[in-house]
């Protein structure tokens, strides 16, 4: 890099001041990042066998959960000696390179393996260093944390290319009313719905639906697909990290995640507890101005003298107003009113065992529309508010929803130190989500497309994984091997009430399955391996998944949808895959990376699919058994550079540039409008035609395979941090076409996808006063217009359109401040659209914006 006089005379009278106070921050900065291990454990017990010296310090880093950098071409070939005994990190470390050429030294970010020569700074050249290494550099100021890549033998999986990832600093920054806004910021990840409890789905690279963005909490997979709701429920306050894997590339995903998958982990008594201390308490008060939201978060926690237990106990409730728009008017009955509990137990009954058990319980009640994801679509008329008075006459239209979610989860880890062959995992987990809307008698409107007059809707989810990773050293590099086998059941039930058929035996006298939710099961059985193959500066990851998966339905109390002469086959039908995968990464320089996953993959249909029926006589009233697997070929290529001291000794840059392209095949969609070539030929001509032209020749589901479809996505992204200093930038931007109409497999033009977000960029600036505890700064969120429509090609589409939208940004600032340092209260202030602006969100169907919103939150450890 070539400094201009200016600069240069700025470096040189500034330099030494910074590096001093560069070097006190990031001594505190490593403290602060270390202490949720180090306190926990601050002597632990080793009994390491003599071996080679990579096999070593890796089973030290991850025993004490650290981040460690080795370049294992260079320790090749160097023996450590046993180790036995309580040590302290650093004295684990040092006693291990005792009598070798190498030293650890500590960062910011974790540790490193160095020369012992390598102490001294290096010298600059052309923006990097000569030595320069790859750094796990966490972001912690940023919007979100891209997990640096390092390519080195311990690393238990190679997905994380392509992941984001939100830690507890940024939870807390954002003092987000649910998971979808906490995850909007990320490029290429978009939310879609409202902003009332449980409107908001996860849309990834283009794809939202519940089936292409699996959820999971604590291996506790969330599969709500109710009718026109939202899918995610999860408290914030219950979360410590977030992690958005992009793609299909996680061989640990099976049928579906063609968009990616949301991790979601919640806190243990070792993130809360201070240093030094066996319990704890924490005291925690959120303020929300726009809705004019109360946020009470209360917990207690300890482990055991010796270590052998830790545990917390939290508890969160929820109590809001109505949201409002930036012109000052509401969306009413968006209040929400919501308690959280969690009880979690870690055991470690040895060194090399762990225990997990976890309970999460969350549930509200309250007035909402029946279609949670819209904005204001069931308003009384002025003459029912005259006839009925305000309140009754909104009710008429609402229903009363008591909604409970409930996960649990059992986790047993095995890792003995000496033994570089077992790293065993492994879980078992259940959970349930309930929604319960009941109508008051004189509601309007009301019908069997809107779960009539009651309706219970019940998911259930019970899953099971087993997964060991084994490291050993082959004769051209390092190997570690992943396998595993998993088990899932996923449940739907639901039933509704339907007042006005009472008295018709063909509807049950009211009480049946709604035609369109029917229930069933799905099961899962898969099994997976995957090899990482490390050689120098190559990396080379094949992997292969096999599935097997059984949908069941369960048929329908109404014999009006349960008739085997309209086709109505709920039995069984069986799918069985394999998935492919390969991960190639090469590091031709210290501060490059480049990248590259292909991956095939596949998913069964779901139950809604599979066994949606409608009535004898009506054009599609067939169960759709016929369904073919839809298919994924992903492609992602991408490169990230880190370079440190560009400006000065302790600050870091990172770069990472992403493309993506994935094909999709036999696409599963609703059977609609056109339904055979002969159909759609005369159509073609500008001649009258109907399904009659079939001839009955053609499927008669409710659903079918329509045709293949292309996305792609671009992604740059750079965040650079210094200890006074921080700031990112982000851009994405994702189109996708079918190769036919969705309505009209014959059509001779591709459409525009639908559900593909506009362009978005994020940027972020701030600073930090280390002497007053104190980060602020300013975010902003650049949307671009949403100019493409399936419209623009085929005009008879309109359902299955969104309106477009026009561009907008929105500003915000934010404050995190420890007044009376890192034993007061932790202060979090900031505002959301700043400067007010209206706007409309394409995702959400023209969903108008939430106004500006003054956050605050204070918390106390204690």
């Amino acid at each position: 890099m070539t400094l201009g006089r200016g600069m240069r005379h700025f470096s040189f009278h500034m330099k030494p001041a910074l590096t001093q106070l560069s070097l006190a921050v990031s001594i505190a900065i490593s403290a602060s990042i270390l202490s949720n291990q180090a306190f926990a454990q601050p002597v632990q017990q080793y009994h390491l066998a003599a071996g080679s010296l990579t096999h070593s310090l890796q089973q030290v880093a991850q025993q004490s959960q650290v981040s460690l950098l080795i370049q294992t071409n260079k320790l090749s070939g160097y023996q450590a000696g046993a180790l036995q005994g309580k040590y302290q990190l650093d004295q684990a470390f040092n006693a291990l390179v005792l009598n070798t050429p190498f030293e650890i030294k500590k960062t910011s970010a974790g540790y490193i393996v160095q020369d012992r020569s390598e102490h001294e700074a290096p010298v600059k050249t052309g923006g990097s260093t000569e030595k320069n290494y790859l750094e796990n550099s966490k972001n912690t100021d940023q919007l979100y944390q891209m997990p640096t890549i390092v390519l080195k033998a311990n690393a238990d999986d190679t997905a994380k290319f392509g992941q984001s990832t939100l830690n507890q600093k940024s939870i807390d920054r954002y003092q987000a009313n649910n998971v979808a806004q906490l995850l909007d910021n990320m490029p290429s990840v978009a939310s879609a719905g409202s902003p009332r409890p449980g409107g908001q789905n996860i849309n990834i690279l283009g794809m939202g639906g519940v089936e292409d963005v699996p959820i999971t909490l604590d291996g506790s997979l969330k599969s709500f697909d109710k009718y026109r709701q939202g899918s995610v429920f999860i408290e914030p306050e219950l979360l410590k990290k977030l992690t958005v894997d992009k793609g299909p590339h996680n061989v640990e995903v099976g049928n579906g995640g063609f968009g990616g998958k949301v991790t979601m982990e919640t806190k243990d008594a070792a993130d809360l507890l201070r240093e030094g201390r066996n319990t704890g308490a924490l005291l925690k008060y959120s303020r929300s101005s726009n809705n004019t939201q109360n946020t009470y978060t209360a917990a207690v926690y300890g482990k055991t003298v010796d270590s052998l237990a830790d545990a917390v106990l939290l508890y969160t409730k929820r109590d809001s107003g109505n949201v409002e728009r930036p012109d000052g008017s509401k969306f009413l009955y968006s209040a929400q009113e919501q308690d959280s509990y969690m009880a979690k137990l870690n055991f470690y009954p040895t060194a090399s065992q762990k225990i997990t058990l976890n309970a999460l319980q969350s549930g509200h009640k309250g007035w909402e529309p029946f279609a949670a994801m819209r904005d204001q679509d069931a308003v009384p008329s002025e003459k029912d508010i005259e006839k009925y008075g305000y309140d009754l006459a909104w009710k008429r239209r609402l229903v009363l929803r008591d909604q409970q979610d409930n996960s649990y989860s059992l986790h047993y880890e095995f890792n003995p130190v000496d033994n570089p062959y077992i790293n065993l995992k492994s879980s078992i987990s259940y959970s349930k989500t309930q929604q319960y809307d009941e109508r008051i008698p004189e509601a309007a409107g009301v019908s069997s497309s809107t779960l009539g007059n009651a309706s219970w809707v019940d998911y259930v989810n019970t899953a099971f994984k087993l997964s060991n990773i084994s490291n050993f050293d082959g004769r051209y590099g390092s190997h570690t091997v992943k396998v595993g086998l998993q088990y899932q059941k996923m449940q739907q039930e639901s039933v509704m009430y339907d007042k006005s058929k009472n008295t018709d035996p063909q509807y049950n006298y009211g009480f049946y399955e709604p035609f369109y939710m029917p229930a069933g099961d799905q099961q899962m059985y898969s099994a997976f391996v995957e090899d990482q193959f490390s050689w120098q500066t190559l990396t080379i990851t094949p992997s292969l998944r096999y599935d097997y998966i059984q949908n069941q339905g369960y048929g329908n109390r109404a014999p009006r949808y349960n008739d085997p002469t309209a086709g109505h086959d709920y039995s069984a039908k069986s799918y069985t895959g394999w998935s492919p995968r390969l991960v190639l990464a090469w590091q031709p320089a210290e501060y490059m990376t480049w990248f590259a996953n292909v991956s095939q993959t596949w998913r069964a249909p779901r139950v809604d699919e599979q066994y949606y029926v409608q009535s004898k006589g009506t054009t599609v009233s067939e169960t759709s058994r016929y369904l073919k697997p839809e298919k994924m070929l992903a492609l992602r290529l991408g490169t990230e550079m880190n370079f440190s001291q560009l400006l000065q000794d302790d600050d870091h840059l990172q770069l990472r540039l992403t493309h993506y392209r994935q094909e999709g095949s036999d696409e599963i969609f609703r059977n609609r409008s056109v339904f055979c070539k002969a159909q759609a030929d005369q159509l073609a001509q500008g001649l009258e035609a109907s399904y009659r032209d079939c001839n009955g020749d053609y499927n008669q589901g409710f659903y079918r395979n329509i045709g293949d479809y292309t996305t792609k996505a671009y992604e740059a992204e750079v965040f650079y941090n210094q200890p006074l200093f921080f700031a990112g930038l982000t851009y994405s931007y994702i189109r996708g076409q079918r190769d036919h109409s969705p309505i009209n497999p014959w059509f001779d033009q591709k459409t525009w996808i639908t559900e593909i977000p506009p362009r978005k960029a994020t940027a972020t600036l701030g600073v930090n006063v280390p002497e007053y505890d104190l980060s602020m700064g300013w975010r902003g969120i650049f949307v671009d217009a949403q100019t493409r429509s399936i419209l623009d090609t085929d005009k008879t589409a309109g359902s299955y359109s969104l309106p477009k939208t026009k561009g907008y940004s929105l500003h915000g600032i934010f404050i995190d401040w420890q007044p009376i340092g890192s034993r007061g209260p932790q202060v979090n202030f900031s505002i959301d659209n700043l400067l007010n602006r209206d706007y409309k969100m394409y995702l959400g169907e023209y969903m108008t914006g939430t106004g500006r919103d003054f956050k605050l939150s204070i918390s106390q450890r204690f």
